[in-house]
């Protein structure tokens, strides 16, 4: 059980501190490999691929962490109930987003798994993958973001009475 409450928590700060490691060396390995005249052509293919990946899951990490944009103009109209009411309309709104990224991403990666990458010769549904387990991602975050404010709604109304 503390595996998955870790995971719950983590997932997707190890994910992008591994996918960040391996792509700045493999980078590095680009870099000094050209020095001496021997390009490397698959690091910087699978650099670009680990960068897509890393964009989509600290998506769902900013959401994680309650650190996505938002405009915060329209929270200084509103006390606690006008808040909380634009938290769940937003996320709302952006659970949609997500499920929809999520719904139409499926047949995108089926259609592109028999292509293969260039240089490394990749099945092309592991990179296009990021956006269909990046959304679905988010989609559980927002979830457990929306119960969360829930929850802490319940608990704030509660210590008042």
């Amino acid at each position: 059980m503390k595996i998955v409450s870790f995971l719950d928590k983590h997932l997707e700060e190890v994910l992008l501190a591994i996918l960040l490691s391996v792509m700045t060396l493999m980078i590095f390995m680009q870099i000094v490999f050209r020095v001496f005249g021997w390009p490397l052509s698959w690091t910087e293919e699978l650099g670009r691929y680990m960068f897509i990946w890393m964009i989509y899951l600290g998506a769902a990490s900013a959401i994680r962490k309650r650190k996505h944009i938002s405009v915060e103009l329209l929270d200084l109209f509103f006390k606690d109930n006008g808040k909380f009411v634009l938290n769940i309309i937003s996320n709302v709104i952006f659970m949609i987003f997500a499920a929809i990224l999520t719904y139409y991403s499926i047949p995108v990666v089926q259609r592109v798994a028999a292509q293969l990458s260039p240089a490394v010769r990749l099945s092309m549904a592991i990179p296009y993958s990021s956006v269909l387990v990046g959304s679905a991602l988010m989609l559980i975050r927002l979830i457990q973001d929306t119960i969360a404010r829930f929850r802490e709604r319940k608990e704030a109304v509660g210590s008042h009475d």
